[in-house]
């Protein structure tokens, strides 16, 4: 299985149906802290506002990263899940700024 890392884009298992993710949470957090990852949901659309809390990605996948949409998901959903790839560190850094905005950090 691929490392879950912060940056990594995966599709999880839900219940119900899959939801595409990006993990968030700090990589020394999720290797000794196990319990529950910290991600971000990305809506997969064609087109997608760029906002404040909203921000459009290419790759890995198209969709837009919902910021205010913060969840945890236990490593299991990971090992069922399928990694699709990176965020780019331009995109990372948005989404960064826009989880402390949301969160009022």
């Amino acid at each position: 299985m691929t490392e879950i890392l912060r940056g990594a884009v995966w599709r999880v298992p839900t219940v119900g149906r899959e939801r595409t993710v990006l993990v968030i949470q700090n990589n020394a957090v999720i290797a000794h802290h196990p319990g529950g990852i910290a991600c971000v949901i990305i809506q997969e659309v064609e087109d997608a506002p760029d906002t404040l809390l909203t921000i459009p990605i290419e790759h890995p996948v198209r969709g837009v990263v919902m910021a205010s949409d913060v969840t945890q998901f236990r490593p299991v959903r990971f090992e069922e899940g399928k990694f699709r790839g990176f965020l780019s560190a331009p995109d990372m850094e948005r989404v960064s700024q826009a989880v402390r905005a949301a969160l009022d950090l």
